[in-house]
């Protein structure tokens, strides 16, 4: 493999100058800076991006971290989706990305730890916000550089990437009551209490208002939930569609509305557009939040401190559209 040593004795200078002049440092002249290129481009040079980075103080990896196993997140394929966009962006800006990942909260913070003490990372990407996070509060005390995807609900001047939520849950709401013809949906959310989900419910909420139907609200337990679940659902026989925050939860609620009414089948809209709309039937619609994308802007915002050439302000958050289907 071609080293810089050797572009700078086919070249006839020394290997500091070499350097320089494939970094494109104005202190080369420009003709001694093309031909040292030339060269290098000739021998297919690669240049060891680790090496530099870690020479900077800093590896070449984006840490991305997940909630907490406990949590019961980590087998959404939404998460999957946002880690192939992630990955589309650091690849050209030879970078890598590496998961913190445990099955406790404390076993996520001492992932990050080990991260930044022992392997030089400085950059993350959170899949997650909740109060008192001790990861977020570490990168915090330490000023690194960190993107939430989804709302902070601590420190409004963190870094963030999100749909609008809010605005999801009034469109998929109107949709069930509009398009697919339902009275008196129930909504159905996780037991964590995530922010994503409470904008969905609101909206959900100032929807269902509108309209003068008292708003239902269903959460799902983590464990030995079936038979609550259907028994809710026997006490409601009022419920004629089903509102839910993400797929999987989607699915779920309709499996248990199944097993209280067999052989019937009620309209749902969710979100993540995932795969798993592929096992149910045609009553199933979904919002897209496209997460590829959540991934591919969390990965530009993670890296305006470094790019950006004009000196402008560089902006703290984006906000993406969703799509009903």
């Amino acid at each position: 493999m071609t080293t810089i040593r050797d572009i700078a004795k086919k070249a006839n200078v020394s290997v500091s100058t070499a350097s320089r002049a494939l970094n494109n440092n104005p202190r080369i002249s420009v003709k001694t800076r093309q031909r040292i290129q030339a060269i290098a481009a000739a021998e297919g040079y690669m240049p060891n991006y680790n090496a530099k980075n870690l020479t900077l103080g800093e590896a070449n990896v984006v840490g991305v971290v997940f909630p907490a196993a406990e949590n019961n997140v980590q087998g959404n394929p939404f998460y999957i989706d946002i880690l192939r966009g992630i990955n589309k962006q650091l690849a050209p800006r030879h970078y890598v990305l590496s998961v913190a990942i445990g099955d406790h909260t404390e076993q996520v913070f001492e992932n990050v730890k080990s991260m930044v003490e022992q392997a030089k990372v400085k950059r993350f990407i959170l899949l997650y916000s909740y109060a008192g996070d001790p990861v977020t509060e570490y990168l915090r005390k330490k000023a690194l550089r960190f993107v939430i995807i989804g709302e902070p609900v601590e420190d409004k001047n963190d870094f963030y990437v999100d749909n609008n939520n809010y605005q999801a849950g009034i469109a998929g709401t109107e949709y069930l009551l509009g398009h697919l013809g339902a009275k008196h949906p129930v909504f159905v959310e996780s037991s964590h209490e995530w922010p994503y989900e409470r904008s969905r419910r609101e909206g959900f909420q100032a929807a269902i208002l509108r309209r003068g139907v008292s708003p239902l609200i269903y959460r799902l337990q983590k464990e030995n939930n079936d038979g609550i679940t259907v028994e809710f659902i026997r006490q409601h026989p009022e419920i004629d569609s089903i509102m839910a925050t993400d797929d999987m939860i989607g699915f779920e609620f309709y499996h248990h509305w199944q097993c209280a009414h067999p052989g019937k089948s009620i309209p749902a809209v969710s979100f993540n557009h995932s795969f798993i709309l592929q096992l149910a039937n045609h009553q199933f619609h979904s919002i897209n939040l496209f997460p590829e994308n959540l991934g591919s802007a969390a990965v530009d915002l993670l890296f305006t401190d470094k790019e950006n050439k004009g000196g402008e302000e560089p902006p703290r958050k984006i906000i993406l559209p969703f799509e009903i289907s």
